[in-house]
């Protein structure tokens, strides 16, 4: 039992950073909570990736995420903890599967340090107490890494077959971005795996076609029904789940939309400071991990699976460091979430392999001592990045001198080897042995993880809402960094921001009151304004153009048998003048319906401007608009 003590104590780490106040945020993104309370009601919606109760619309990612939390919910009722726990659960588990996958390759130490720096890993935290797909791919992620493993290990196709198959489930989570770790595999396959060429090719060729199927499968039976009794594919023009796949969420995110993309690209992106807080900590210290790795293990045999994965970490993290530092088109610091796990295995590496040759070797030690000043010196540059408010001003020196003892550990170490001319006596007596051990690894400990693991301590005591969270006290917008306390009033009931969108509370209250038994409490458009006040409701609502409100669907004509039919009599325009999809709608819904007057934002609130005299929406006016 006490060979498990190291890895139960970073297990509940990980538990206490990624379930403690885990609904601080309420429903945290409410364009996918939206999704997940229509999948919790309805098995026809949550068999089609629905984005809302009508269910005309889709989601824009993969099936796999809605789906576990639509049944989450169905288990335990719909509420945030429910819909949350599943990702909470995905960053554990990711922590577990990754020491298993490292003790297998790299020896037990170096897979507890690993396990324990992606048990803080600021990104990690945040994105598994969160409801967006990328906790659960994370871990399909890691898992596939791991059934590579054991592949190399066996010989046997059956864990080739699992690891295709994870990538296939990997792709029904966030599509094209699941295949990142492709050329890591297969390099890390072909080089180490046993047997003859021809025998490994058709290995991975079995793999690869276990991938493909599990890929599209859901996919490709979505294309077989017609269009008109499945939702409209979210995100897309001609309702095409190829074009959502290969363009949307593929070259666009690559090559930047028409408008642009977002942020500067370049080498030094994940170390910008609206990003580094989230993954770049031990970035520096994984890329020495793969070096070291590489060279020590040079004259290896070929089937050495240290070196293997060695390769696949590697590979794995420079495609993904790639992609995410050169994309122009649509990037969010949680994207690096899916490389968290490979420089967690690297750095880990790293620091094992060096301080295992201190006593050896002084280049060791001396790589040792630059490696933790590096390190501490890039966490001192975060943690000392000035925000609207002071978030521990004492740590960045902390840090410092924590590295600074730990050089002066590693020096004592140094000179405590230095043999005698009559044999290996240490010149260091037994107290100062200990001391020069506590210094290096106490003080080295501190200047590596105590910068991100205060950025995922800052991530649990504060609530994150929208698409785009980030971790540590970057992601806090309220004044003074506070949000309401997870036992509010505000966020137990979940209104207003906390739901993940803007709208007046009056307004739901006047919709309760004048439903008059439609089963649609209004349409409105976007996510930001649907899904918060159909999750504050629990009643259907309609997402008019889907997450962005620039979908053409649904049409006029389903929105006219809706409100003929009596199960529509409110419609919320909030961007009248948007997209020509949104300008289209409006101008049916002004054409046949009347303007309330009914506030639909609370005070402070801003929205979409009014339309500008002689525009194209006709001169619409946003605001409430009753139909019927």
């Amino acid at each position: 039992m006490a060979s498990h003590a190291p890895l139960a104590a970073i297990v509940a780490i990980a538990g206490v950073l990624d379930l403690w106040a885990l609904t601080i945020s309420g429903y945290g993104n409410g364009y996918y909570a939206e999704g997940a309370l229509a999948a919790s009601k309805s098995w026809t919606a949550l068999l089609t990736n629905a984005a809302d109760p009508s269910g005309l619309v889709s989601l824009d990612k993969g099936p796999l995420p809605d789906w576990i939390m639509g049944l989450s919910s169905r288990v335990f009722g719909f509420s945030s903890l429910s819909m949350l726990l599943p990702s909470a659960l995905c960053g554990m588990a990711a922590v577990l599967v990754l020491y298993d996958l490292v003790r297998r390759t790299l020896g037990s130490r170096t897979a507890l340090l690993a396990a324990l720096m992606l048990a803080v890993s600021p990104v990690s935290v945040v994105m598994a107490r969160y409801n967006n797909p990328d906790s659960l791919l994370a871990l399909l992620l890691v898992g596939s890494a791991w059934a590579l493993t054991r592949a190399l290990e066996s010989g046997r196709t059956r864990h080739v077959v699992l690891c295709g198959a994870l990538v296939g489930l990997a792709f029904n989570t966030k599509m094209l971005e699941a295949y990142l770790i492709l050329p890591a595999f297969v390099a890390a396959f072909l080089m180490a795996a046993a047997g003859p060429m021809r025998r490994r090719v058709r290995q991975l060729l079995a793999g690869a076609s276990v991938m493909l199927a599990v890929s599209v499968a859901w996919y490709g039976a979505m294309m077989l029904i017609p269009a008109g009794n499945r939702p409209y594919v979210g995100e897309t023009t001609n309702n095409s789940w190829f074009q959502l796949i290969f363009d949307a969420n593929g070259l666009k995110r690559v090559t930047g939309f028409p408008q642009g993309g977002q942020g500067t690209t370049g080498p030094l992106r994940l170390f910008f400071p609206e990003i580094a807080g989230q993954i770049a900590w031990l970035l520096p210290l994984a890329l020495v991990g793969l070096v070291l790795g590489l060279w020590l293990s040079g004259r290896a045999p070929r089937s050495d699976r240290r070196r293997a994965v060695v390769v696949l970490c590697g590979l794995w993290l420079l495609a993904g460091y790639f992609l995410f530092s050169f994309s122009r088109g649509i990037f969010h610091s949680y994207y690096a979430s899916a490389i968290a796990a490979p420089i967690a295995a690297l750095a880990a590496s790293a620091i094992v392999m060096l301080a295992e040759r201190v006593l050896a070797s002084r280049a060791a030690a001396a790589t040792l001592a630059g490696v933790l000043l590096v390190t501490a010196l890039l966490s001192f540059a975060i943690l000392y990045y000035p925000f609207p408010f002071r978030f521990l001003p004492w740590l960045p020196w902390v840090v410092l001198v924590a590295a600074v003892a730990a050089v002066l550990g590693v020096a004592l170490l140094r000179r405590a080897a230095r043999r005698s001319l009559v044999g290996a006596r240490l010149r260091l007596g037994q107290q100062q042995w200990l001391g020069a051990l506590a210094l290096a690894f106490g003080g080295g400990a501190l200047a590596l993880l105590a910068g991100p693991a205060a950025y995922s301590v800052a991530t649990v005591g504060f609530g994150r809402t929208g698409s785009s969270p980030t971790a540590g006290p970057i992601g806090l917008t309220a004044p003074r960094g506070r949000l309401p306390a997870s036992g509010s009033r505000l966020v137990r009931e979940h209104k207003l921001s906390v739901a993940g969108g803007i709208y007046n509370p009056a307004l739901l209250t006047y919709l309760e009151q004048h439903r008059n038994g439609a089963r649609y409490l209004l349409a409105a458009e976007g996510s930001q304004f649907a899904a918060p006040i159909g999750l504050a409701s629990r009643a259907p609502v309609v997402t008019l153009g889907g997450f962005s409100g620039g979908d053409t669907a649904p049409k006029t004509s389903q929105l006219a048998t809706l409100i003929r039919s009596g199960q529509l009599r409110y419609v919320l325009l909030a961007f009248p003048d948007g997209s020509p999809a949104a300008k289209l709608r409006a101008r049916w819904v002004a054409s046949r319906c009347v303007l309330t007057g009914v506030p639909y934002l609370a005070p402070g609130q801003v929205a979409a401007p009014a339309p500008r005299p002689g525009s194209h929406s006709g001169g619409v006016m946003p605001g409430l608009y009753r139909c019927g």
